[in-house]
This record gives structure tokens, sequence and C-alpha cells, in this order.
């Protein structure tokens, strides 16, 4: 096969489905491939400059960050090799980099309390619904048309967009359509939050997105328009600093260990698989996988040591003389 690897992986990314973060952390894969390489024939690439790719993405950055890459390169070479373009997968059984390491730790009653303090309605709002299982994207890119307060069960439809007049184009991660429960009512450590109520006012905004400022919705209208080449990156999250934003927040409580936003779908997740089971708890996540949803399970070690304990003490009670 003289086609090399460059040529052949654009054709598998016009063949494939994928949204366009995706797309994007995929090419730098392969620019890295490249620039350990070249742009080489794929009949050329065999097992070693494989398990050689593996050695080089680990170089200078974490294991984990190797693993994303690795894992959004290999199935390049499945489809090459399904589609008869290769006789062999040189990456056929390389394995990902072993990582060691605690499990995360998601917000507690108390963190959230102190957060939801000192935040304004929009940031009630959206910790709201992160806790309610949603992830930044989605989160971000909601608008007054996916909200129904008055059905019997209010809820919020989570689907792609279009882009219009005022909205940008956006799709589902996995493009996995689901409904999202609104209560009237959230209650944690010593507050209330009445997020029928928040909703209903953030609602009034001239503009179509509830959880985005207007300054943001300008911005990424006026670059929708003028075709900037910054506009893709944006839309998934407008702010370009959510994350940071987020941190700040955090702070201001006086929370000492930072967590990322979606530790608030995790703790969603750790309540769905307790009270609900790991199927019910994927359904309510968008997951396909109920493995996927096993690795957003954030009970404690110690909850878990302790539960095990139990369990074995009255296991083996039957067999006492």
């Amino acid at each position: 096969m003289n086609q090399t690897v460059s040529e052949l992986f654009e054709l598998y990314l016009s063949r494939s489905d994928l949204r366009p973060n995706s797309i994007r952390f995929k090419r730098r894969a392969l620019r890295y491939f490249i620039e350990g390489f070249g742009d080489i024939p794929v009949g050329r690439v065999n097992s070693a400059i494989a398990e050689d790719y593996r050695t080089l993405l680990a170089v200078g950055r974490s294991k984990r960050a190797a693993n994303g890459y690795l894992a959004n390169f290999k199935p390049f070479w499945e489809w090459l090799l399904r589609h008869n373009r290769i006789e062999s997968n040189p990456f056929y059984g390389l394995r990902l980099f072993r990582i060691t390491k605690t499990k995360r730790q998601t917000f507690g009653a108390n963190e959230l309390s102190r957060m939801l303090k000192v935040s304004s309605q929009v940031w009630r709002v959206r910790i709201c619904f992160g806790l309610l299982g949603m992830r930044r994207g989605e989160m971000l890119n909601v608008c007054k048309r996916d909200i129904n307060l008055s059905a019997r069960h209010p809820h919020i439809l989570l689907s792609p967009k279009k882009a219009t007049r005022d909205t940008w184009p956006w799709d589902l991660k996995d493009y996995a359509i689901r409904y999202v429960a609104l209560p009237e009512r959230m209650y944690f450590d010593d507050i209330v939050i009445r997020l029928h109520d928040d909703i209903g006012e953030l609602m009034r905004q001239p503009w179509p997105y509830i959880c985005i400022k207007e300054k943001y919705h300008k911005k990424l209208i006026g670059w929708q328009k003028e075709n900037k080449p910054e506009f893709d990156k944006y839309t998934d999250d407008p702010t370009g600093n959510f994350q940071r934003m987020f941190r700040a927040l955090q702070k201001r409580a006086g929370i000492r260990q930072l967590k990322r936003y979606h530790e608030l779908r995790a703790a969603f997740a750790t309540k769905m698989i307790k009270n609900c089971g790991l199927d019910l708890a994927a359904d309510a996540l968008g997951h396909s996988n109920v493995n996927t949803t096993r690795m957003y399970n954030r009970k404690s070690e110690m909850s878990l040591v302790q539960d095990m304990g139990e369990l074995v003490e009255r296991c083996y009670q039957t067999i006492v003389p």
C-alpha cells in the first residue's frame, strides 16, 4: 500500500461520524506520529514503529494524556485492516499505559452549599444542571426551547442544534438525545435552591441561551456570521475559560481541593448508581455502556471498605460452628 498515513487518515475521518472535538484530537495524534516517523506509506508501519510511537507519546506528557492520543489513533488502523488497506494491524495488542491512581473525589454536601451561597443566579443554575447529570457543553448549550417547566414532569430535552440567526450548531456527545428531569427545588446542606424560579428568571433574557451571558452570545454569533476559523473551537465553551471561572468560584467558597465541573455529573452518577442501579444510571447519563457509568462512581474508598467488611462478616457467620 503506497498511500501515506495522512492521506488515508483524512479518508478515515471523512467516512467517520465524529464530533469536531474528536476530529481535532485525532488529528493531533496523527501530527505526533508524523513528527516522529514522517508521513510514510501505511504498509511500512510495523509493530516496532507502533511501540515506538507509544513511547514517544509519553515523552513530556502524562501517561493519561499519552493514553488519550493512543486510544484515538488505534481505531484508524483497525479501520485500515477492515477495508483491506493493510495486511495486518501493527497496533493490535498494543496496550495503554497502566495508571495507578486513587479514585477522584467529588463535591461534598457542605462544599456544594458553600459554593451555592456565593454564586450568582446563572452559576446556581449551572451547578444544579451539573448535579442533574449534564456535561459542561450540554449545560452551556441549553436554550429556552429545550426547557418545559409546564409539563406534568418538568424537563429539559437535550438534542443537537442547527445554526440559526441567534444560535450556533452543536452536536451532543455520542449523539445521544435524552431528557433531564427538572425538580422544582433542590436541597443542600443548609440551603434550598428554587430551581424553577431561577430558570424562569433566566428565560426572560432576550438571547436564547440560559447559561451563557449576553457578551459571549454576541461574540459567537458575530464569529459565526463572519465565518471566523476560531468559531468552531468555542461552540462547546463560548466563555473560552469556563473551568478557570469555575475554579475561581470554588476559591471564593473556601474550597481547598479544587475540582472539575464534570465532578458535578459524577456526584449525580454516584447517587443514581446507589439508588437506582447501574442500568438506570447509564440511561440517565446517556451512556451506551454501563462500564463507562461505573467509572463515574465516586463512592469513597473507606465507604467501600466498610461495605465489603460488613458483607464478608455476614457471609462467614454461617460457617462458625
